[in-house]
């Protein structure tokens, strides 16, 4: 029997990561030449059937008794949506899921409003049988684009008010809540928070949970303990840098919007002689694999890709069944890692009055 190669199988032969392979595949910038041309020379040897070539296309995959899910990553500024182990997780999660259900997904990119025309053109001349949109940097206004396609479409990874269509997200509040819960049992009570200067919904409703996390501990609620930062390791580290030059007193702890951020917060501090978790404790989010290879490692709220890869692709699949069925949101439960970026600080005492759930 034939084996169906699969982006993972060459990003496996040139050890890349299958974002970058996609990237190469597609015809999309940030992946050098030399790279692209490694990536199609392998694809055509190995004959992958998937999209190749120096444009983006939706191609139809030759696959006996497959149908086609299209999956668009849409960018608005591309500095959140990123090469990162998250997002390359969340994408072979997806494919694995539809696989199991026998359908094909093929893989495009929407890089801000000028490019949504031609997306949906390419959508609507493409045999689909629904579409999944990576709409992490989406906004209110960018889903009206797609309301016009007469398709069963999800939203992943973004939870929009108002929106006409389902949505399946992490439950960003849920998250932060385990992350200073947990500070708060090691004995913390100055917590501040590490937050973006690029806005997206997931951010926003972490530093949300942050600030509601404030008042249900009965802690101080100080803007000056929200650290804007680049979303980045290498930005954020720079803005750290910054504001240790100029002075800045950090709290004992902080929570960050991202693992990225967290750890560019680290090795800012590091690189300064500030000690983790000696002097400043520091909980992420998304527990990508890198917290786990870092000195100390990086406690971090676990988000499972598997499990909204799976609900993406199953609610596609009733939004098919069912086209008018009230539009559903689901979100996700998250878990804290606990590793060794946090200290206990034992001199402080609980608040005998307040109940932790």
């Amino acid at each position: 029997m034939a084996t169906t190669i699969t982006i993972k199988d060459i990003a496996k032969k040139l050890n890349l990561s299958p974002a970058t392979v996609s990237l190469a595949l597609n015809g999309r910038p940030g992946v050098n030449k030399y790279t692209r041309e490694n990536v199609l020379s392998l694809a055509h040897e190995l004959n992958y059937s998937g999209n190749i070539g120096e444009h983006r296309t939706l191609k139809r995959r030759v696959q006996k008794n497959f149908e086609n899910i299209g999956f668009l990553v849409y960018k608005r500024y591309g500095r959140v949506i990123t090469d990162s182990e998250f997002f390359t997780s969340l994408i072979s999660s997806v494919e694995q899921a539809a696989r199991a259900k026998k359908y094909t997904i093929l893989l495009t990119y929407c890089v801000g409003e000028k490019e949504v025309a031609n997306t949906i053109k390419l959508i609507k001349s493409s045999n689909l049988v629904g579409l999944l949109i990576l709409g992490t940097e989406l906004d209110e206004g960018d889903a009206e684009f797609f309301y016009q396609l007469n398709l069963p479409i999800v939203i992943l990874d973004c939870d929009i008010l108002g929106c006409k269509l389902d949505t399946v997200t992490i439950h960003n509040e849920d998250g932060i809540w385990r992350g200073m819960k947990y500070f708060y049992e090691q004995g913390h009570r100055e917590i501040g928070y590490l937050h973006s200067s690029f806005s997206i919904r997931n951010f926003e409703q972490r530093r949300l949970g942050y600030e509601n996390c404030l008042e249900k501990f009965c802690l101080d609620r100080d803007s000056q303990k929200i650290f804007m930062v680049e979303p980045t390791i290498e930005g954020t580290c720079a803005d750290i840098c910054e504001l240790i030059n100029q002075g800045v007193k950090f709290p004992s702890a902080m929570i960050a919007d991202n693992d990225l951020i967290a750890l560019g917060a680290m090795k800012a501090f590091t690189q300064c002689g500030i000690k983790i978790p000696d002097d400043v404790s520091i909980i992420g989010f998304d527990n990508i694999p890198m917290c786990s290879l870092i000195e100390p490692q990086l406690t971090s709220v676990n988000v499972s890709c598997e499990a909204l890869g799976d609900l993406a692709i199953r609610q596609l699949l009733r939004r098919k069944k069912n086209p008018d069925a009230i539009p559903r949101r689901i979100s996700i439960n998250t878990n804290l890692n606990i590793r060794s970026s946090v200290r206990c600080l034992k001199q402080v005492s609980p608040n005998k009055n307040l109940k932790l759930l």
